[in-house]
């Protein structure tokens, strides 16, 4: 058996509530493959910050000269051009997001040597510093600031993308739901404006999404408004004070958007395109502490309680949109202790707030090593939730894809095992789970799969990472694929081998 990059790697249970994962970026992308006319592309450009002033009006003028299919390869490339590779150095980070801004070399060197990160003392004296020097233009430099993408990620920057995106659009159908992370505080709250100010929660990214997303008719589950990395990057340096005044109101701007654009763009069915929220998206650690346990990363970096927690959440309770379920989103259940952890935040939520949330999503990010036994047993544990406390279960982010050892016996001159035969075993461990999730008897609300193709695949830049870093690979080429998508598109790129070796 050969297997054919038309196949498609999913779950096979019984439900219709199928998402995807899909960056704000690949939005941008796909609305460029998407646009039928001339003049729809020129309007695209004019309104994407990434791209409003990468063509000269010369250029523009010239665009009807120019073969359609061919001008929509050139400015998807153009987009691409703008993002510099994920792993860049700091100030060659800094420096593309300025000089896109328009600021002048001299301001960008003064800029880079007081950036200090996103705390207080360093963002106050470049915002001062701006407003000095651009008096007229200040308020639109911030914002390009903030929407403009300086890095690629998920490979996004890779020669074939366009293809890898065409053959996406094909399957778009596949999905009645779109999960896009605009959402999140690190996205919309644009730090160069003060707490009062107008332009403070920019919902730039979030409404592009949410116009992809009524264009083709599809729902939105809305991710995610408390985040690991809100916590880690957004709040350091804050006091648990501030950080709890700038969650409350940043929590209220959301649900109140989100109300206002649901009441006036509903799908064809008559619903609202956001259907669902992740109100908390990993709350619990990775790693466990000093003392050998999981803790709740806003309680140890800040002193956040749960019940401080569901508090600056009251709002969103009170003013739950129409139609839109609440999900609490955690990876790594199949660890029992990480997962009894996660069972005991939920339980001290529902205590807390009876009632926020009616939805526990699982990522499901897992490995080919990850046991039949541990999915087992977590998915009894979910039934035990579902029966006794009524609560919804999503799979929120599924992918299967190699881990870094396993990848290795994939490359070189003299694999020792084929792509083919990969995707031979994900099908088979895919039908073990399925099965597994069936049995269960957990009625599941929704399937979304995080890695769409084996080319947009965090996986992939991930193992990359870490084998680079450890010496073992020299050229992040030499590591096409972790095999993580749900379409198995490095069939189509890749020589296949005729090896029969094992992989596991």
């Amino acid at each position: 058996m050969v297997c054919d990059v038309m196949d498609l790697y999913n779950l096979n249970i019984n439900n219709s509530n199928i998402g995807g994962y899909f960056s704000s970026e690949q939005i941008n992308m796909l609305t460029i493959i998407q646009c039928q006319t001339y003049e729809e592309l020129i309007s695209f450009i004019f309104n994407c910050e990434q791209l409003k002033d990468a063509f000269s009006k010369e250029e523009l003028k010239n665009f009807n000269n120019i073969d359609f299919e061919q001008l929509k390869r050139k400015v998807f490339k153009k987009y691409q051009d703008t993002l510099v590779p994920h792993n860049s150095k700091k100030n060659v980070i800094i420096d593309n997001t300025l000089h896109h801004a328009g600021i002048n070399d001299e301001d960008i060197e003064v800029i880079k040597r007081a950036y200090n990160g996103k705390n207080k003392e360093s963002i106050n004296y470049i915002r001062e510093y701006i407003k000095n020097r651009y008096p007229s233009k200040y308020i639109e430099i911030f914002q390009h600031v903030h929407r403009f993408i300086s890095t690629e990620r998920d490979q996004n920057k890779m020669p074939n993308l366009y293809d890898e995106l065409v053959l996406l659009n094909e399957r778009l159908d596949s999905f009645n739901t779109l999960l896009v992370g605009s959402g999140k505080p690190e996205v919309v709250i644009n730090e160069f404006f003060n707490e009062d100010a107008e332009e403070r929660f920019d919902y730039y990214f979030a409404r592009n999404d949410l116009d992809f997303a009524f264009k083709n008719n599809k729902h939105i589950r809305f991710h995610s408004l408390l985040t690991k990395g809100a916590a880690e990057n957004l709040f350091v340096g804050k006091s648990k004070e501030e950080i709890i005044k700038i969650l409350t109101n940043y929590v209220k701007s959301t649900i109140d958007f989100v109300n206002e654009y649901n009441k006036s763009h509903k799908l064809s069915d008559g619903t609202p395109v956001i259907n669902a929220i992740d109100l908390f998206n990993e709350i619990v650690s990775f790693d466990k502490n000093s003392q050998g346990l999981y803790d709740n990363i806003w309680e140890s970096n800040y002193g956040i309680t749960i019940s401080d927690i569901c508090n600056i959440f009251e709002y969103a309770k009170n003013h739950k949109p129409e139609g839109v379920s609440y999900l609490y989103n955690e990876p790594f259940l199949e660890d029992s202790e990480r997962r009894k952890k996660v069972f005991e935040v939920l339980q001290s939520i529902n205590t807390t707030s009876n009632g926020l949330i009616d939805t526990l999503g699982s990522q499901m990010h897992i490995t080919f090593r990850t046991g039949d036994e541990q999915i087992q047993q977590c998915f009894r544990d979910f039934k035990i939730l579902q029966d006794t406390q009524n609560m919804n279960i999503q799979i929120t982010e599924f992918d299967l894809s190699l881990g870094e050892m396993e990848v290795l016996k994939t490359i070189g001159d003299n694999p020792q095992v084929s792509y083919d035969e990969v995707y031979l075993m994900k099908k088979d461990k895919i039908n073990n789970i399925s099965s597994i999730i069936n049995d269960s008897g957990v009625r599941l609300d929704g399937v979304s799969y995080w890695s769409l193709t084996d080319n947009i695949d965090c996986n992939l830049e991930r193992v990359r990472t870490n084998l680079l870093n450890k010496g073992i690979i020299s050229d992040i080429s030499q590591v096409p694929t972790a095999c993580g998508g749900l379409i198995p598109t490095s069939l189509q790129y890749t020589n296949l081998y005729n090896n029969t070796n094992s992989l596991i």
